[in-house]
């Protein structure tokens, strides 16, 4: 049920080495099962931030519940995205929904 795509204009050599590694953070910092973690990669994106298209990230998570410490779960992807990505921190925004079990779709139901 956590869900994370990532928009960035830095192209990822090794996704699926990046994927994973991804996929490990995430199912760790959000305290969820990795089995149900879905990562999303979208690199080379046209995108500007402030005017200027250095490197930057958009990061969209959702899940049913989010972290109880926020700004740690924010610092740990932030903190991925810098060191993998090379973008830094005041050029990524994170989005994250809370979303509800009724509109949480999976294995044709949900939750």
């Amino acid at each position: 049920m956590p869900y994370l795509n990532i928009t960035t204009n830095q192209e990822v050599k090794d996704k699926t080495q990046f994927i994973k590694k991804t996929s490990e953070t995430v199912a760790k910092a959000s305290g969820k099962p990795e089995s149900y973690v879905m990562i999303v990669l979208n690199d080379n994106a046209n995108m500007s931030f402030g005017g200027s298209d250095a490197p930057a990230a958009m990061l969209d998570y959702r899940a049913l519940g989010l972290p109880g410490d926020r700004q740690a779960f924010s610092d740990t992807l932030c903190t991925l995205i810098s060191e993998n990505l090379k973008v830094e921190g005041g050029r990524i925004y994170i989005s994250m929904t809370d979303s509800e079990r009724q509109n949480w779709g999976w294995n044709h139901s949900t939750f």
